[in-house]
Formats: structure tokens, C-alpha cells, sequence
């Protein structure tokens, strides 16, 4: 007769089926977040970059988990997340489990409040919870202050686990007790407690964790899945909560934290980016990057987010215009690059000349695009940008210009630099970045002044078209005598040159509403200027002998122009540059160089080629040189004009008084 297999069973082995059972099913249940990794944040902390957080995985024909435990036990693989996606989680958890965290976290902060230990009827015996009870507690108290940054819960977490201190050997809870005094740390804006607690949870817990999972992954072949998470964990309380949301100073101790970190598998595919181990080795790169502070976490992370920022910034307002979110972000780009000021190793390190180079870039990008912001009032911050933001970024860029070029003589390594050679790239770089900023302002009121009539609006867009493209040229005035030539660009001179060519427009168009010749002595100062700094410029010289003729003032043509020419034909620089050109390449400059006098005079021979083609073919020279900084041309220029400016001559002593024009020789 057949029989079940539970009629032959006895009752204890009956019973041992069952429990085994239960094992299987609480297994099946339990949170699978984990499978599903959340992937990694944006390279710079940029929480806005972030991906949606990982669903919960449940697995198929399991039953839904109906209590909180089982998740806060591996809480560690979210709580590195933002507070949005912290509070999606936790909301969809709330549905799933049919108990909110809150309501959790009121009951067991009841049951485990002292008192309540205690026997609820005389002769019971007082009712005993495990340490994991209390661990579970604090845990979920931590989500709750991670997600509210509410420091009630806060300080409840601390609490709590304060009655486990017995067991802080133990890893996990050695990981949850530092963590909740770091964030403690963190709310007191102490960065030594702070520090300690990162490199206690690193030691105390962390790496007990690697050692286990390493033991286990040798004897069975099982590849380690926790330890991703605790380093990320750590990254985001370092970089996010500490430097980037609290702007949390002294934290450069944590920098090798780093340097071993970026040793580690952070757990990220290549189909998630690889945002924070990208974000982890731009840090390292950073911390021994030869052009910066070297050694200094909060300085490196400023950087990092400033150039994220301002990247985003700059896509932004060429994808969507000048908008309240576009301005947003570039006053944030600013916060962190200021924080890259605060941070860095002194007030004339090599890292505070690579943020000055980062703002005035970022200005530099922004200013040719705002030429509707003065219809906009609310954009304030655009509409100073050409003005009063621009200004003081100069004025700051060339003090720290002028500090740090003595340097040209020794002491580059006291400012950070590796090598001399790094010390004169970096300040090359500072110097075409004022430069730029420099004429870059000045277009934009060239673009106002050609586009009114109305006197008082013309005087206001020259004055101020004036003043920046001045303050350029006056800066490269001061360096004369210094004896730190090799600290200045060759291309200096050729955007001395844009510049001076650009504020002579400027005076010309404000003479025409004076009633005196001051103006139109600046004028006429700044047409030879330009032709002493770019002798090339065929063009502008006849349209200024074409003015002065109309003016009546053609002697003043005579006066300095011509003598310009004959120089042109006897300076050493220049016939030094001739030999070295190869005719077939330099055709047009030969053919006007050898005629420049009889060309100025307006005299030049048959053979010699038209205006318009030398116009032409000198005018594609000016904008290779201006896409090119290291055109051989603008070593040319800077020999040429060093050449004169040095004398005692009618030019220099023109360039120093305009007005002595108005007198006879």
C-alpha cells in the first residue's frame, strides 16, 4: 500500500523540516538592493547628475518582506545617496512593508527607552533585546537625519548606539558609531573630531571588512560585493557632505584617504559611467598635479566642482540663454572658486593662479554672450559682469601677476611649481587670460557704441570701453624696467596692439563731441601705438592718413608716421626676422617691408603689391595670430616694440603726454 512521506516521518524530524523551511523563505526575503546597484555619481559630486536610485529587486515568487529589519541590516548600500533619493526609497519601502520608517522607529525608540526594560506586572522577568535591535534603531534614525537633516534624529542615532559601546570592535557597529559622530562632527563644523572619525570607521571598520571578504573570496571562490559600498559611503561623507554641502575647512588630512581609495574596486560597470571612481582619481590627479596646491583634499575638490560648474554653466547659457538657472549656477561657479582662494596654500600659490586663470576664463566665455542683459534686470549677476565683476577679477589677477613674476629670478618653487619651466607656463596662461578678459569687455562696448547715436550713451560706452581696454595696456606699460620679460607672452603685444587699436575708435567717436582736442590727441596717440605694436597694419595707417588729411592735421602724418616707416626698414629685430623667412612663405611681408616707407608716404612703385593685397593677406596673418598664441610672428612684435619703447624718443615721449600735440616741437 503506498504511503506519504509524511506518514513515515517522526515529529522531530517533522519539526526540523519546518525550520528549515521558514530559513528558506526568510532567505528568499530578504532586501535585494544590492543586486541592482545604484549607479555611480556624477565625476564632481554633482548631485543633479545623479542617476535614479536602484529599485529593489525582489526576487520572483518571493514574498514581500513585511518588516523593517531585514533592509536596515544592508542600509550600507544606500546611504550615500541624496536625500531625494533617499526619500523615494524609503517612501516605496513605507507602501511595501505597510509600516513607515517613523512609525518604526517611534515603536522600537519605545521599547528600548529606558524604563521600559522593566517588568509590566510584579514577578515577570524584565523583557531582554538583542544588540541588533538597537543597531537596526540607530540605523534607521540615521536615514532619517540623512534624508530631513533633522539633528533630533540625529541625535538620537547617537543615542541609541551609544548603548552598544561595549561591542565597538565589532565592524558594522564600529561603521554606524563613526558615522553618526562624523555627521555629529559635521553639524559642529569640527573638521579635527570630523577627520578622526572618517579614519576611525576606515580602520576600525572597514578594512576588517576587506579582510574578511578577502578570506571568504579565498577558500570559496566568492567575490567580494560589500565593500563598494562603505567606500562610497566615505567618499560622499568627505566630498559631498563635508566639502561640497558644508564647505567644511581642514580636511586636508583626509588626502590619502583618497590615495588608497582609488586603489579599490568601487563596484561601478562601465555601463554606470564610472562617475565616482572617475571622481576619486580627479581628485588624486589633482592633489599631486604639478600646476596646483598640491596635498590639499578641500582645495583640489573646490577645483573640481568649480570647473564642473562653470562647464555646465557655459553649455547652459550657449544651450538656453541668460535664464535664472544659468545664473544660478554661475554664482555657484563662483562660491567654489572663491572657496579655491580661501583653501589654497597662500595668496600667491600656484593653485590661487590657476583659479584666477578658471574665473577669467569663465568671464571671458560669458561676456560676448549677455548682449541682452541690460533688458533683463533680474539677472544682476550677468549685468555686472562686464563691469564691476569684471573689473575687480583684473585688478585681482594683475596684483597677483605682479607678486609672483620675481619669481623669474628664483623662488618659483616657494609658490608651488615643480620647475621653472611649469612657474612660466603658468604665468603665460594668467597673463592671456587678463588679456582676453581685457578685450573681450572691450568688444562688448564696442558692440553698444556702434549701435547708438545718442551722445550721453556714447560718451558712457567709450568710458568704459576705455577703461578696461586701458587698465591692459597700462599693466603691460608697468612691466617695463621690472626685467621680467620672459614672464610676458610673446602675444602680449599683439593684443596690446587689438586693444590700443580698439580705444582709438573709442576717443574718436568721443571727439566728435568735445569741444577741445584732448580726445582727439588720445586718438591719434593710440592710431601710432597701434602701428608701433603691429607695423603691419597697412590698412589702419592709411585710414589714418586719410583722417588727419581731413582734419587738417596731415603734418602730424608727416611727424611720426613716416619716421615709423623709415624705422620699420633699419630695426634689427625686423631684418633679423626677414633673413629668417622663407620667401615662399613670407612673400607679402618681404615685398612690404622693403617698400614700407614709399608705401606710407603713398609712393610705392609699380611692383609692389596693391593695398588690397596686403590688406588681405595681412589680415589673414591677424587671425592666425589671434587663434594662435604661439604664431612665430608675435615674437616679432615683442622684439620690434621693445626695441623703441626703451628710447627717449618723439613716440615714447608721445606716449607719455598726448597733449604735446597741441605744441610745437
Amino acid at each position: 500500500m503506498r504511503t506519504t512521506a509524511l506518514g513515515k516521518t517522526s515529529p522531530k524530524r517533522m519539526l526540523s523540516f519546518i525550520i528549515f523551511c521558514a530559513i528558506c523563505l526568510f532567505l528568499a526575503a530578504a532586501p535585494s538592493w544590492g543586486a541592482t546597484k545604484k549607479k555611480g555619481h556624477a565625476a564632481s559630486a554633482k548631485k543633479e547628475h545623479k542617476t535614479a536610485p536602484a529599485k529593489v529587486a525582489a526576487p520572483v515568487a518571493a514574498p514581500q518582506i513585511r518588516e523593517w529589519g531585514p533592509y536596515l541590516d544592508v542600509a550600507y548600500e544606500l546611504t550615500y545617496w541624496d536625500k531625494n533619493e533617499i526619500k523615494d526609497w524609503r517612501e516605496k519601502r513605507d507602501q511595501e512593508i505597510g509600516e513607515t520608517l517613523a512609525s518604526y522607529i517611534a515603536t522600537w525608540s519605545g521599547k528600548l527607552a529606558p524604563g521600559q526594560k522593566g517588568a509590566e506586572r510584579p514577578g515577570e522577568q524584565p523583557q531582554l533585546f538583542r544588540d541588533r535591535d538597537y543597531l537596526r534603531l540607530a540605523i534607521a534614525q540615521t536615514i532619517d537625519y540623512l534624508q530631513s537633516d533633522n539633528p533630533e534624529s540625529l541625535a538620537a542615532a547617537a543615542k541609541t548606539i551609544e548603548s552598544l559601546k561595549g561591542k565597538a570592535s565589532m565592524p558594522e557597529i564600529a561603521y554606524w558609531s563613526g558615522m553618526v559622530k562624523a555627521l555629529q562632527a559635521l553639524e559642529r563644523d569640527d573638521a579635527d573630531d570630523f577627520v578622526a572619525q572618517v579614519y576611525g570607521i576606515w580602520n576600525g571598520s572597514v578594512l576588517y571588512i576587506e579582510k574578511n571578504e578577502i578570506a571568504t573570496g579565498a577558500t570559496s571562490g566568492a567575490v567580494p560585493t560589500n565593500t563598494p559600498f562603505y567606500y562610497r559611503n566615505l567618499i560622499n561623507l568627505v566630498v559631498n557632505r563635508a566639502i561640497i554641502a558644508r564647505k567644511l575647512d581642514g580636511l586636508n588630512a583626509l588626502g590619502p584617504l583618497f590615495v588608497m581609495m582609488n586603489d579599490r574596486n568601487l563596484g561601478e560597470k562601465d555601463s554606470e559611467g564610472k562617475y565616482t571612481k572617475t571622481l576619486v582619481q580627479r581628485i588624486v590627479d589633482g592633489l599631486g598635479a604639478p600646476d596646483s596646491d598640491r596635498y590639499r583634499l578641500n582645495f583640489t575638490v573646490a577645483a573640481i566642482e568649480s570647473k564642473r560648474l562653470q562647464q555646465v554653466a557655459s553649455s547652459k547659457l550657449d544651450a538656453e540663454g541668460m535664464t535664472e538657472s544659468v545664473q544660478k549656477t554661475y554664482e555657484r561657479a563662483k562660491t567654489f572658486n572663491d572657496l579655491c582662494f580661501k583653501w589654497a596654500a597662500g595668496p600667491r600659490s600656484s593653485g590661487v593662479v590657476m583659479a584666477a586663470v578658471d574665473y577669467l576664463d569663465m568671464t571671458s566665455f560669458a561676456i560676448p554672450r549677455l548682449a541682452d542683459n541690460e533688458n533683463a534686470a533680474a539677472y544682476k549677476f550677468f549685468s555686472t559682469l562686464p563691469d564691476q565683476e569684471g573689473r575687480t577679477a583684473l585688478l585681482k589677477s594683475m596684483a597677483i601677476f605682479n607678486d609672483i613674476a620675481p619669481y623669474s629670478a628664483g623662488g618659483w618653487e616657494r609658490a608651488g611649481y615643480q620647475s621653472r619651466e611649469l612657474y612660466l607656463k603658468s604665468t603665460h596662461r594668467l597673463w592671456r587670460a587678463i588679456m582676453e578678459l581685457s578685450l573681450w569687455t572691450g568688444d562688448y562696448y564696442l558692440v553698444k557704441l556702434n549701435t547708438t547715436q545718442d551722445a550721453q550713451n556714447i560718451q558712457s560706452y567709450a568710458t568704459s570701453m576705455q577703461m578696461a581696454l586701458n587698465s591692459y595696456l597700462n599693466f603691460l606699460t608697468a612691466q617695463q624696467g621690472r626685467g621680467f620679460n620672459d614672464v610676458i607672452p610673446d602675444s602680449a603685444y599683439f593684443g596690446a596692439f587689438e586693444a590700443s587699436d580698439k580705444v582709438s575708435y573709442a576717443y574718436r567717436r568721443v571727439s566728435e563731441f568735445s569741444t577741445d582736442n584732448g580726445a582727439y590727441n588720445l586718438w591719434f596717440t593710440h592710431r601710432l601705438l597701434s602701428a608701433e605694436l603691429f607695423p603691419l597694419s597697412l590698412r589702419e595707417v592709411r585710414q589714418t592718413s586719410a583722417a588727419l588729411k581731413k582734419d587738417g592735421r596731415y603734418n602730424l602724418y608727416l611727424d611720426y608716421f613716416l619716421p615709423l616707416a623709415s624705422r620699420i626698414k633699419q630695426s634689427p629685430a625686423i631684418k633679423k626676422w626677414v633673413s629668417a623667412q622663407r620667401p615662399e612663405t613670407a612673400t607679402a611681408s618681404l615685398a612690404y617691408i622693403n617698400a614700407v616707407d614709399k608705401l606710407f608716404a603713398g609712393t610705392a612703385p609699380a611692383e609692389v603689391p596693391t593695398d588690397t593685397q596686403l590688406v588681405a593677406s595681412f589680415q589673414s596673418m591677424r587671425e592666425e595670430m589671434q587663434r594662435n598664441p604661439d604664431h612665430p610672428t608675435h615674437n616679432l612684435l615683442k622684439l620690434f616694440y621693445l626695441e623703441e619703447i626703451q628710447k627717449n624718443s618723439n613716440f615714447t615721449k608721445l606716449v607719455k603726454e598726448p597733449n604735446r600735440l597741441d605744441r610745437p616741437f
